[in-house]
């Protein structure tokens, strides 16, 4: 018998915490709360391998080979009880029990049938301990709770609901105190019982159905020591059983035996299973499993077995849910708890199911074996219990996909080939399964982002899910489109579209148009060409044209909403005869894009941001912005998105993130003090940018459509102010544009010689046309107080007034590009004037007075440069895009210094008051920032 005096110091303070946290408690503390109080009161940081270190005969060891889990109960054996303060007064009050049990079973007179059980108030009642409250009125309800056993209801409190605002009597305290520790110490004898129950809410009342049989053999002990002895040499003889099979099963083969000796022994019994086989069988379970498990199943111990694999699935379920609750509360918390319950789907159905699952398996195979319980279903060959482990095994399998732990997919972007995932929590040796039976190659992993080839994958709709390890991701649909890689089209949207010989409509042509919808160059625009083919709606038709015999006809149509007639841009002559073409399919997402994809902001930037969708029915495919796209940022304290804005609040990098219809974008933030002149994406994905203006109202933009755009400075969004009607069948969009100080717009229209003038006073909602009295084509313009100051082809500058005056100002050399005006002076920009090269084919740039505007300078003459079609004043410098070399140049005192260089075809630019200059890049339909 082991000698309590050989403890040290540190282990018998380590008991005694053990035991004052069950004191506290009314039941065995969990690992988590030893392993706080111990830090805190005794300063053992590692009460894991403190509690190790505890003899046996004190600590009972934990179940599974890597220590306690959070929510192990840590329990002192009986032995470990008499090593604390007051433990061997409830060792004294455990004898009397035991010997009042067996007392209670001899005396017994009632039927054999009837269940005779032993309760707490009895015993109570038979040492006098007090412990109903002096208010207790009912002194035996009829009706109860009973937690985590198969026997009869234990009576519930007797108090009302509000006992515990009255005061509880001290000796009464201590009493039920007393009792409920007993109960607790009766679970570490070997049980004498069949059932047991107890009140959660008031752990002193608990009731024991006895096992006669197994109550027997305690009318011989006698005492603590008997106790103690009686139950330390029943621990003995089990473990040496459960050796004594290891050992047999683990020893070298037996020599053969004689067929018939064989054949009798297997009449005996079933053989186990081989070592060798049982291995392979092991392997399909879960390791978790596994781990808790072989010990006592290669022993076949096939109960303590069952119960360690339940255990281990109830301390998941603990750890999972961060709740330590055991049994049927701690199932219904897990998975119906509104704040984060585990979800393995988002139907309520599914989730009463798992409760009565789980609830059931643990209840079933964990309940009576945790209590010491006779189990209801006990197990009896190792076949069966191996069923039963792979039971535990797929319900471990259920709890990975969960839904908020499972890798998942949350978008994709594809791209020939190419399937691009954005994941959450999936590591770098996550698998990707195609329709769940096709695994993918991977071609590149990021956390967050992984890359799978798809070319051998048939186009169409599929279906992949993620697998990590045991986790399972949920399955998410992706659409494999080909691209067809054709953005230049013409789509019929109207037949039959009735033409005129006349603009007033009295003479119907002998020939129908068809009304087309067209995409060229990124650009939108509708059209009505004349034909006789039979064209149907919906169908793509090559943009080629034969010529009837006779002279040509002009053609006049309606527009769509009706209107006045207008005159087609070719000839009733020119019949459109290019072959039809039918959608492949019904129009689909591709992919989506954040335009721009990377921001370079400082700190209190706000500039628009846009998701576009790229959308093919595959014959064609064209892009659209997404309404109000839902953005998120990974760090919102550096950025963040809100109303199409991204704004910067504090220096960092960060991503942005958009999911749309199972599709996915990023785009990359760095919010810092950049450089000036550093080059800025503000806007990307747009249609060829012809111009830009800065009013007071925002940064006005030109596309070559019909609409004009802005960028407000009251918030920063991107939207469109105004439509431009087109003002003659040679009208094909807007083009260049001038901001006047006060917000009035000069809109230049292809095909046009006249100037189209939006008035600011109604945000551009009306307008009126300035035609120059001059000869020429207009080539660049902008404001001069209330006039417009026009160059035209030939060089001339005039001053224009609003109904048309013209007042020639003088005349420059070359091709006028671009003009702007600074205080004294205007500045015109000039190409070479067409004809043959001469080696001398530079730009020049004039500077023409505004007190003698016939003395000018050309301000390049010394540099040489040419493909320069876009200036503005920035400061005391002069800043010049290079359309063709995609450049930005700065003209300071006769100094060129190149800015910027990598952009694709600048053209226009724009300044504002602060010194941020715009620039509008027409090839690559976007406007650049430069920071000032």
């Amino acid at each position: 018998m082991t000698d309590n005096a050989q403890l040290d110091a540190g282990t018998r303070e380590l008991l005694q915490a053990v035991y004052a946290l069950l004191k506290q408690r009314g039941d065995w503390p969990t690992f988590t709360a030893v392993d706080l109080w111990v830090d805190r009161h005794l300063g053992i940081e590692d009460a894991q391998a403190a509690l190790l270190a505890v003899p046996d005969a004190y600590l009972f060891r934990p179940w599974q080979a890597h220590g306690f889990s959070s929510n192990d109960p840590v329990r002192l054996t009986l032995r470990g009880v008499t090593a604390c303060d007051g433990g061997p007064e409830d060792l004294h009050l455990l004898e009397r029990f035991v010997a009042w049990t067996v007392d209670l079973e001899i005396g017994d007179t009632s039927p054999a049938e009837t269940p005779l059980t032993a309760s707490s108030k009895a015993f109570a009642d038979y040492e006098g301990l007090p412990i109903d409250n002096p208010d207790d009125i009912d002194e035996s309800p009829a009706t109860g709770t009973s937690t985590a056993s198969a026997g009869a209801a234990v009576p519930a409190s007797p108090a009302s609901s509000d006992a515990g605002e009255k005061a509880i009597p001290a000796e009464v305290e201590a009493a039920q105190g007393q009792v409920a520790r007993l109960r607790v110490l009766v679970d570490l004898l070997p049980g004498f019982w069949s059932s047991s129950g107890w009140a959660s809410q008031n752990p002193w009342l608990w009731n024991l159905t006895l096992d006669r049989p197994r109550l027997r053999p305690y009318r011989h002990v006698h005492g603590v020591d008997g106790l103690l002895e009686y139950t330390e040499k029943f621990e003995r003889e089990r473990t040496a059983t459960a050796s004594a099979r290891m050992h047999r099963l683990t020893d070298a083969p037996m020599p053969s035996a004689p067929d018939d000796v064989t054949a009798g022994l297997a009449e005996e019994q079933t053989a186990p299973v081989q070592d060798h086989s049982l291995d392979v069988l092991l392997s399909l379970l879960r390791e978790e499993i596994v781990d808790s498990c072989q010990a006592p199943l290669r022993a076949d111990l096939y109960d303590e077995a069952v119960f360690a694999a339940f255990r281990r699935l109830e301390d998941e379920i603990q750890q999972r849910s961060v709740n330590s609750a055991i049994g049927d509360t701690l199932i219904k918390a897990a998975f119906k708890d509104k704040q984060n319950p585990i979800r393995i789907s988002d139907r309520d159905g599914d989730m009463d199911r798992m409760v009565q699952l789980f609830a059931g398996a643990i209840g079933l195979f964990k309940g009576d074996r945790s209590h010491k319980d006779r189990p209801s279903v006990p197990c009896v060959s190792r076949r069966e219990c191996l069923r039963i482990l792979a039971h535990a095994s797929s319900l471990l399998d259920l709890l990975d996909r969960d839904l908020d732990r499972a890798p998942a997919v949350r978008g994709y972007q594809y791209d020939q080939g190419d399937l691009t995932l954005w994941v959450e929590r999936a590591g770098s040796q996550v698998q990707v399964w195609l329709d769940e039976t096709v695994p993918l190659t991977t071609r590149s992993f990021q956390p967050g982002t992984l890359v799978v080839d798809v070319s051998a994958v048939s186009p169409g709709e599929h279906r992949v899910h993620l697998v990590d390890g045991t986790r399972h991701g949920p399955a998410h649909p992706v659409w494999l489109v080909r691209d067809p890689r054709r953005s230049t089209w013409h789509r019929v949207t109207e037949v039959g579209v009735p033409l005129y010989a006349d603009d007033l409509g009295q003479q119907l042509l002998d020939v129908s148009g068809v009304r087309v919808e067209v995409l060229e160059g990124g650009i939108a625009s509708e059209r009505v060409a004349a034909t006789r083919e039979n064209y149907q709606v919906g169908h793509y038709v090559e943009w080629r044209a034969s010529h009837s015999r006779g002279p040509a006809r002009a053609a006049w149509a309606r527009d769509r909403d009706g209107g006045p007639l207008r005159p087609l841009l070719g000839s009733a002559s020119q019949l459109l005869v290019g072959q039809p073409s039918a959608a492949v399919h019904e129009e689909r997402l591709m992919r989506i894009s954040i335009e721009p994809g990377v921001l370079r902001l400082r700190r209190d930037d706000a500039v628009p941001l846009r998701v576009l969708g790229h959308y093919t029915d595959g014959t064609a495919t064209w892009t659209r912005t997404l309404n109000s796209p839902k953005v998120e940022s990974t760090d919102e304290k550096t950025a963040f998105f809100k109303n199409n804005v991204v704004r910067a609040k504090h220096p960092g990098i960060t991503t942005l993130r958009c999911q749309h219809d199972g599709c996915y974008a990023e785009a990359l933030v760095n919010v810092g003090a950049h450089p000036r002149w550093t080059v800025t994406e503000m806007l990307t994905g747009l249609p060829p940018v012809s111009g830009i203006a800065w009013t007071p109202e925002g940064l006005v933009v030109s596309t070559r459509g019909r609409h004009i755009w802005r960028v407000d400075t009251s918030d920063g969004a991107y939207r469109m102010v105004t439509a431009v009607p087109p003002i003659s069948a040679h009208d094909q969009g807007t083009d260049t544009i001038a901001a006047r100080d006060d917000g009035e717009l000069a809109v230049r229209l292809l095909g046009e010689r006249r100037i189209l003038v939006l008035h600011h006073s109604d945000d551009f909602q009306s307008s009126e046309i300035v035609d120059p009295e001059a000869e020429g084509t207009p080539m660049a313009f902008t404001w001069h107080s209330e006039a417009l100051l026009i160059a035209m082809h030939d060089g001339a500058l005039h001053r224009v007034d609003m109904d048309g005056t013209a007042t020639e100002l003088t005349r420059v050399q070359g091709t006028p590009v671009a003009l702007t005006t600074g205080a004294d002076s205007i500045h015109v920009l000039c190409a070479p004037s067409p004809g043959p090269a001469t080696g001398e084919d530079y730009n020049r740039l004039w500077s023409v007075p505004l007190a003698d505007t016939s003395a000018t300078t050309d301000l390049l003459h010394d540099h040489k440069l040419a493909g320069i079609n876009g200036i503005t004043l920035t400061g005391s410098s002069i800043l010049l895009s290079d359309f063709n070399g995609g450049r930005l140049f700065s003209l300071r005192n006769n100094r060129i210094r190149e800015v910027a260089a990598g952009l694709t075809n600048p053209g226009q630019l724009a300044t504002t008051a602060t010194g941020e200059t715009y620039v509008a890049d027409f090839g690559a339909g976007a406007i650049h920032r430069l920071l000032p």
